[in-house]
């Protein structure tokens, strides 16, 4: 089997369920752990490995996260990069945020 033949065997097999849960956001999310944990042993079947570095990358003017994923065996190779990003915008007010405008609001002498 050569190296794309087992990351298709690989990505058909996994499950990697969205167990976290933001409760400010309210919705379920799966991290880079989960995924990692999930594919370990699929990998192992294969005789594969993988390896994940991140690296913070500036954007115009927004931060982004590169991680790059090698899999290798038998000096075969496959790349991929992927860029994930903060959101823009917080839909939900966190208690830093209530604190801050409350100390801004007239009136409020420290």
């Amino acid at each position: 089997m050569n190296i794309h033949e087992k990351l298709q065997q690989v990505q058909s097999d996994l499950k990697a369920p969205k167990n976290q849960y933001n409760k400010f956001g309210g919705y379920n999310y799966r991290n880079c752990e989960d995924i990692q944990e999930a594919v370990k042993p699929l990998l192992k079947a294969v005789k594969a490995a993988l390896v994940v570095g991140d690296e913070l990358v500036l954007v115009g003017d927004r931060d982004y996260i590169k991680a790059t994923a090698i899999d290798c065996e038998s000096g075969e190779t496959v790349e991929n990069t992927a860029y994930a990003r903060e959101e823009q915008e917080k839909k939900v007010w966190t208690f830093h945020r209530l604190l801050a405008v409350r100390a801004a609001m007239p009136g409020n002498m420290h």
